[in-house]
C-alpha cells in the first residue's frame, strides 16, 4: 500500500488492511451498517483521525458507501473492474437478466450443499428470524410490507452464503441478487396473490433441510425457489422498460432511478462472528 509522502507507512495502512479482511471475511456482510466513527475506533483501538483516513480510502475504493444521516455501510467486495461491465451490459439490455439468474441458480445450489456439511447453529437461528420477518409481512398489503419481505428474502441469503465459508461467494452472490432484485421493476400488484406465502414456503424449507443435513431436500429446495424467481422474472417482462438513464451504485448494481433506493438496512454490524 501506498505509505507517506517520506515513504513511511501511513498509521491508517493497518487499519485498511483489518477492515478489509473483516470485509472479505463476511464479518461486514454487503449491505451491512457499520458502528459509528466512536465505535469502530475504539474497538479498534485507533484515533477517530485515523480511522477517517482509512474510512475514506475503503470510500474512494469502492468498499463502504456513507450516506448522509445514516452511517457507512458495506459494498461488495468485487472490484469495479470486475462488476461495472456487467452492470452496464444488463443495464443497457445487451445481456438478459436471465442470464445472471441462470448462473445465481447455479452457485446456489453449490452453496445449499456446502451449508449442509458446514451447518451452522448461529447461522440457522438468524435464517429463522428473516424467515419470521417474511412471514409477518408476506400478506403484501402495503408497500413498506412488500420492502420488508424483499428484505428479509436478501438477508436471508446472505445468511446461506456466509454458511458456506467462502467469502468470494458471499460477495459475488450478494452482487447478483443485488443486480436481479433491483434491476425488475416489479411491484407488489404484478406478484401474484399467493407469491408470499409460496415463496415463504420455499425458504422455510432450505432451512429445514441445511438443520437435518438433508443435501438433496436442499437442493430440491432450491430449485423450487428458483421456480418462483424465474415466475417473478417473467412477470416483469410486461413493464415498461426502464428509464434510459439507468445507472449503477456503489452497491454493484444497476437500477432505473425510480427504482433507486439502497439496499435493507441492516443493523450496526457486530465485529465479532455469528
Amino acid at each position: 500500500m501506498r505509505g507517506a509522502a517520506d515513504g513511511r507507512p501511513r498509521r491508517s495502512d493497518d487499519v485498511l488492511r483489518r477492515l478489509l479482511s473483516l470485509i472479505f471475511e463476511g464479518r461486514l456482510s454487503p449491505g451491512a451498517r457499520l458502528p459509528s466513527e466512536r465505535e469502530l475506533s475504539q474497538r479498534l483501538s485507533v484515533s477517530r483521525t485515523t480511522l477517517r483516513d482509512a474510512m475514506n480510502r475503503l470510500e474512494a475504493r469502492g468498499f463502504v458507501e456513507r450516506r448522509a444521516k445514516s452511517g457507512n455501510y458495506v459494498c461488495t467486495a468485487l472490484p469495479p473492474a470486475v462488476r461495472d461491465p456487467i452492470q452496464e451490459a444488463v443495464g443497457a439490455q445487451v445481456a438478459r437478466l436471465a442470464d445472471v439468474v441462470a448462473i445465481r441458480k447455479v452457485l446456489e445450489l453449490w452453496a445449499v450443499e456446502q451449508a449442509v456439511q458446514q451447518r451452522q447453529p448461529a447461522l440457522l437461528r438468524a435464517m429463522e428470524k428473516r424467515i419470521a420477518a417474511m412471514r409477518a409481512a408476506m400478506r403484501f398489503r402495503t408497500d413498506e410490507q412488500f420492502e420488508r419481505y424483499r428484505g428479509a428474502d436478501l438477508e436471508f441469503h446472505q445468511m446461506l452464503a456466509r454458511m458456506t465459508c467462502n467469502p468470494i461467494y458471499v460477495h459475488l452472490i450478494d452482487f447478483l441478487h443485488r443486480l436481479i432484485r433491483d434491476s425488475i421493476a416489479i411491484s407488489r400488484e404484478l406478484v401474484a396473490g399467493d407469491y408470499g406465502q409460496r415463496n415463504l414456503r420455499a425458504h422455510e424449507r432450505i432451512r429445514a433441510a441445511i438443520a437435518r443435513q438433508d443435501a438433496p431436500g436442499a437442493r430440491q429446495a432450491m430449485l423450487d425457489h428458483f421456480s418462483l424467481v424465474e415466475q417473478r422474472l417473467g412477470a416483469s417482462r410486461s413493464q415498461p422498460a426502464a428509464p434510459a438513464d439507468s445507472r449503477p451504485s456503489r452497491h454493484g448494481r444497476a437500477m432505473p432511478r425510480r427504482l433507486e433506493g439502497g439496499p435493507h438496512r441492516s443493523p450496526p454490524t457486530s465485529l465479532s462472528h455469528s
